[in-house]
């Protein structure tokens, strides 16, 4: 190898762990304690938990086997098998806790309340997505004198 090859290999690798470093700090900064978990099934919105408290709100009861808000697991149907979703209340996140895949991606994929961050469970057709929740319509969006 020559200098010349050797100083653009660090040079692109910097620029590389610069803009890792950027993309997750974005993500931290996009985080929501009070966003939406919102969780389809074969491209059907099934089921909406709320990130605040974890409550939830079931949309199509064919595809969600169990929603235990208490404990924050909720069970939903998945092409391979149920793909269980866990809510953690100390940090406002979810994540897949078990399902069935040949590798497990959707278990190590890890938690999620960003919206630049969704679950995405291809083997079982599952993704979880955060959106953002909606205002309050008795929220002023502008106070004029």
């Amino acid at each position: 190898m020559k200098r010349n090859d050797i100083k653009l290999i660090v040079v692109l690798s910097i620029v590389a762990l610069i803009s890792v470093a950027a993309v997750q700090i974005l993500q931290n900064r996009q985080s929501l304690d009070d966003g939406i978990a919102v969780v389809t099934y074969d491209n059907q919105e099934i089921l909406r938990i709320n990130l605040e408290d974890g409550s939830s709100d079931v949309i199509r009861s064919e595809h969600v086997i169990s929603a235990d808000e208490e404990a924050g697991i909720y069970v939903v149907e998945g092409e391979l098998g149920d793909v269980v979703i866990h809510y953690d209340g100390t940090d406002h996140t979810v994540y897949v806790e078990d399902e069935t895949s040949p590798q497990n991606i959707c278990q190590k994929q890890g938690k999620t309340n960003s919206p630049l961050k969704p679950l995405t469970c291809l083997p079982n057709e599952v993704v979880i997505r955060i959106e953002t929740p909606l205002p309050d319509p008795d929220d002023d969006d502008a106070i004029i004198y």
